[in-house]
């Protein structure tokens, strides 16, 4: 077990005051958050259809040793990964369930560290490196607008562990909005690429793209060992529903198909990206010699003004 420290900064610091509905809403975003975290990095995606699996409902199961006034300050113990789940996070390695060139969880860790991790890319600003699907982002959106009424901010931080804890105020509420307004819906897509690698643990394979960018994808439960094996490191053509990251880069495919790529298959061949994430064309750059700015406002012909003004006093 690591203990880690919650706290809703501001309200009264000399004494413990918050309601049962603002301490409801601040562990169940909590939570939340840290299952949303945490599925992402053993899945690709932070929701899937169906029953929440028993090692994700083991390893966000926290228990509350402390609540103490100073703000309000709750101080709580998380298993790690490998307590709560050793057969899906066994002990000793790195965790890294996504088989994609993505960071290692490192051992030891728990599910509410890997949410505040989250936490800490949305506030360096960078969307087009941030590891995050609709779900997460909207998750960590809700917890950053647990503060209300006499609080000002949250931080969520370790006690036995090393590093400063992550702090949210509201002025970070608009940034993790426009986050979540950025990251495309799915999107149902076609991919003909090379299947790289094929899970023996998970549903799931690995695809390699033309341009060497490697893409997770899940497989439906239709499809046998026997019928990978046949596919593997061959050209493949899948259809499904595309999840994308914040950037426009697809994170994940849930396959509907899979068969061996026809000839006609390689239009597909493009990395696939979200609609609207690319530009249709890139604009020219405007110059005073260059573009519409170089005729804009003058008078395509050779004529004078006194030929231009006679011409128009004939046609009165």
């Amino acid at each position: 077990m690591k203990r880690h420290r919650l706290v809703l900064e501001g309200g009264d610091a000399g004494a413990l005051r918050i309601s049962d509905d603002q301490l409801a809403e601040l562990l169940a975003a909590l939570k939340e958050g840290a299952r949303l975290a945490l599925r992402f990095q053993a899945e690709g995606i932070s929701n899937q259809p169906g029953p929440r699996p028993r090692w994700l409902e083991a390893c966000t199961r926290h228990v509350i040793t402390s609540l103490s006034a100073g703000s309000a300050v709750l101080e709580l113990e998380a298993p790690t990964l490998e307590q709560a789940a050793p057969d899906t996070f066994p002990m000793g390695g790195q965790i890294s369930l996504l088989e994609q060139e993505e960071p290692p969880v490192p051992p030891g860790s728990t599910a509410l560290e890997l949410f505040a991790a989250v936490l800490r890319q949305i506030q360096q600003g960078d969307g087009s490196t941030l590891k995050a699907d609709r779900g997460l982002l909207e998750g960590c959106l809700r917890f950053a607008r647990v503060p209300v009424g006499s609080f000002s901010g949250i931080s969520l931080g370790p006690i036995d562990g090393e590093g400063p804890p992550v702090t949210l105020k509201a002025s970070d509420i608009p940034l993790i909005e426009a986050l979540v307004e950025q990251i495309p819906f799915p999107q149902a897509i076609r991919f003909t690429a090379k299947l790289d690698t094929i899970s023996s643990t998970k549903p799931s394979v690995t695809l390699l793209s033309d341009d060497g960018e490697k893409i997770l994808a899940r497989l439906p439960g239709s499809v046998s060992t026997e019928e990978l094996r046949t596919l593997f490191d061959q050209r493949v053509m899948v259809a499904g529903i595309g999840h994308y990251r914040p950037s426009g880069r697809v994170q994940q495919i849930a396959i509907s198909q899979i068969h061996l790529a026809a000839a006609e298959d390689e239009l597909f061949s493009e990395t696939p990206r979200a609609w609207g994430s690319t530009p249709l064309f890139a604009p020219a750059i405007q110059e005073p010699g260059s573009g519409v700015a170089s005729f804009f406002g003058t008078w395509p012909g050779e004529e004078s003004d006194e030929d231009l003004t006679a011409a128009l006093s004939a046609i009165r």
